[in-house]
């Protein structure tokens, strides 16, 4: 898309520009003029004849051009009339900066509202509401309301968020220079999907920085992100409201185990998108993307430091955090050997020892050594260097910093310079590598999450096209969950079959005469649940008995479940029980599908049975899926490993729990508009060969959870 109207124009009108000190027209205009922007600036005042040095137009109508683009700073009453004015002059953009709209409740999403119909109608490319603005650093342009550097760091770095407090933080922080920043406010009409497909053409940016409170439009994210990724220009996201979000909309296990904040870095991950959890991770991130110029070779990372407890700390960080360090292969060791003292251990993250304090030659083979290794792919210089050093102190560890520097001129490998504490670095240390490729990270955990994410982006393989659904729409089952009414376990079931799943034998019984005949007709021993639609969760109120295996104790089991789900649930519609085989041996899973809006239906696989919460075994992934991705899904679990035989045990038909993960995904794509949530616990996975049967099931129609909830 292009917003060079917008972000790059050619004269710019300030709507509500104002001589008096603090205005919010006086700090945009003051903002334009302190940046140096050489386009023409018209400021428009219905009564000062001028601000400062300018020359003041009563209206938009009086300008002797129309403005490509128009700040416009009054209240939110007066945004539409001012827009509807730029726009009949023929101004292409706007940044709209007022608040009091949709954030402020029901009369400002209204007005919020018509200003996007506005937009959609006219074309206008209007940045807010309720925005700071936004600033083009190469071509001296901000049309922004807060402070401003006259000179910022002119960089690589692009920054759209949608809060203008993070726009302030990330711009400021001085860690790398700066293309774009971008307050995207409300986004009543562009949003980081637009500004995205800028940053793809735009030959200042390198990276995009993210901070999203929402995510409105994910299949344009995901475009514009390919987009991005397709011109080796890497996105990094903070999503925030991760907890708010709550669990999965589901009245079934599954929104427990999966939550919006799962469907989210789902789908970032499936868009190339990189997530990071706070804005030191960000910054972190965004500092090693834009400084870095080489590809690591492989996943690995090497490591080294001169302390033997900041290398155990990278240990246990490395591990908690999942990053890959690789053991050193025979040649590195030797060579490592021959290089440091005898006291010294070769390893990986290897400890040079103080000695390499006063022998920096001994640290510079070291570090070679390491590079050399096949396994790894990254070498970071792990080096405390805090603003509080002393002189002395500083000078010694500079010593170390010009080893990095030098070796990273010709080293084939990237290199990263980290140190364990965040905060201000001493600059005396940090000086050798500020105009090199190495980047410099602060505090131990934030550096080395970047780092994961450097190495994890280059090896990353974005998913092909979604697969068309496998699955045909019943139209009498349709019609059955678009009623909004409950369904029994055995309807649900019964809905199972229809679709290809197995699931258990079992015949309804209203009375207790009826449920032995049941159970003499499919075989003891047999199940007994409660059947109604109003306990989805049987086993709370005493609705289920197992392993009954005559007819006495079907007889005497009927009456107990009644008894205790009288007690329980008074209020319960009960039609009796329902009579069901004794499925047992194999593992048990939970399969799971729930709504996430806006990314779409989520699958979640893992332990399953009556643990399934405390256990908290589960993988997640966004419909719709393959046999590959179902594949890799299942064993994302740590019961993967229970199902290819634990100790002993006889394998399990993973192949056929795949098949139904597939065809329940299928399902949930087909029927999406009348189901909410799908939740198969536990599924029985039998020994290898003998196939997977669900045991007990809950679907919620879409309408019935609109009214729960």
């Amino acid at each position: 898309m292009s917003l060079k109207a917008l972000l790059d124009p050619s004269s710019v009108a300030i709507v509500g520009a104002s001589p008096r000190p603090g205005a919010l027209g006086s700090r945009v205009l003051d903002n334009l003029l302190r940046t140096g922007f050489k386009g023409a600036i018209y400021p428009v005042h219905p009564s000062e004849p001028r601000i400062g040095e300018l020359r003041c137009y009563s209206s938009l109508d009086d300008l002797p051009e129309a403005p490509e683009c128009v700040g416009i700073a009054l209240g939110a009453d007066k945004v539409l009339p001012a827009l509807e004015q730029a726009a009949a002059r023929g101004s292409k953009a706007a940044v709209v900066f007022a608040s009091g709209f949709s954030e402020t409740g029901e009369a400002g999403e209204r007005l919020q509202q018509s200003l996007a119909d506005f937009c959609r109608g006219s074309g206008m490319k209007v940045c807010g509401p309720n925005v700071l603005g936004v600033r083009n650093v190469h071509a001296d342009f901000a049309l922004y309301s807060a402070p401003v550097s006259a000179r910022p760091p002119r960089g690589g770095v692009s920054i759209a968020a949608h809060s203008g407090s993070a726009c302030v933080a990330l711009s400021g922080t001085g860690r790398f220079g700066l293309s774009h920043v971008i307050s995207m406010g409300n986004a009543a009409a562009l949003d980081v999907d637009d500004y995205l497909d800028y940053f793809v053409d735009d030959e200042h940016t390198r990276v995009a920085c993210l901070f999203l409170e929402t995510v409105r439009r994910p299949d344009r994210l995901a475009a514009a992100a390919a987009r991005m990724r397709a011109a080796g220009k890497p996105v990094v996201a903070l999503r925030v409201g991760r907890t708010a979000m709550g669990a999965a909309a589901s009245a079934a296990h599954t929104g427990s185990l999966a939550s919006s904040h799962a469907a989210a870095s789902e789908f970032f991950r499936q868009a190339g998108i990189v997530v990071v959890e706070d804005l030191d991770e960000l910054v972190e991130a965004c500092a090693a993307f834009n400084t870095l110029r080489k590809a690591p070779t492989s996943h690995g990372l090497g490591v080294i430091n001169i302390s033997g407890g900041e290398v155990a700390l990278t240990c246990d960080l490395a591990q908690e955090l999942r990053i890959e360090l690789p053991a050193l292969d025979g040649a590195t060791r030797e060579a490592l050997r021959a290089t440091l003292p005898g006291f010294a251990t070769p390893a990986n993250p290897l400890d040079a020892t103080s000695a390499a304090l006063s022998d920096t030659g001994i640290y510079e083979q070291a570090v070679q050594a390491l590079l050399a290794d096949p396994g790894i792919g990254l070498v970071a210089v792990s080096q405390d260097c805090p603003a509080g050093l002393s002189e002395g102190a500083a000078h010694g560890y500079r010593r170390l910093a010009e080893v990095t520097a030098r070796v990273a001129r010709t080293a084939a490998k990237p290199l990263v310079f980290y140190s364990n504490v965040a905060g201000p670095l001493h600059p005396v240390t940090i000086a050798p590598l500020q105009d090199g490729d190495v980047p410099v990270l602060q505090g131990a955990r934030p550096s080395l999450i970047a780092i994961r994410a450097y190495l994890d982006w280059h090896r990353w393989q974005l998913p092909g096209g979604k697969a068309a659904t496998g699955c045909r729409v019943h139209p009498a089952w349709r019609s059955r969950l678009a009623s909004g009414k409950a369904l029994t376990e055995n309807e649900a079931k019964r809905f199972l079959q229809d679709h290809g799943i197995r699931t258990t034998r079992e015949i309804p019984a209203a009375t207790a005469e009826a449920a032995m005949r049941a159970a003499g007709e499919i075989g003891f021993p047999v199940v007994l649940k409660v059947d109604s639609a109003d306990i989805p969760h049987k086993s709370e109120v005493g609705g289920v008995r197992l392993a009954l295996r005559n007819a006495q104790a079907v007889e005497g089991a009927f009456g107990e479940i009644l008894s205790s789900v009288r007690r329980h649930r008074p209020e319960a519609a009960v039609q009796g029980v329902v009579v069901q085989e004794m499925v047992t041996g194999g593992v048990e899973m939970i399969i799971g599908s729930a709504q996430h809006p806006p990314f779409g239906r989520g699958i979640v696989v893992g332990a399953g049975g009556v643990l399934v919460e405390l256990m908290q075994d589960s993988a997640f992934a966004l419909a719709p899926l393959g046999a590959p991705e179902a594949r890799a899904l299942v064993g994302r679990t740590r019961a993967s490993a229970l199902l290819d035989g634990y100790r002993g045990s006889p394998a399990a038909d993973r192949e056929a729990l795949e098949a139904v993960v597939v065809r329940l995904a299928e399902i949930a794509e087909a029927y999406a508009d009348v189901i909410e949530a799908i939740d198969l616990n536990p599924v029985a996975v039998l020994p290898k060969g003998q196939g997977a049967c669900v045991l007990d099931a809950l679907i919620v129609p879409r309408t019935l959870h609109n009214l729960r909830t």
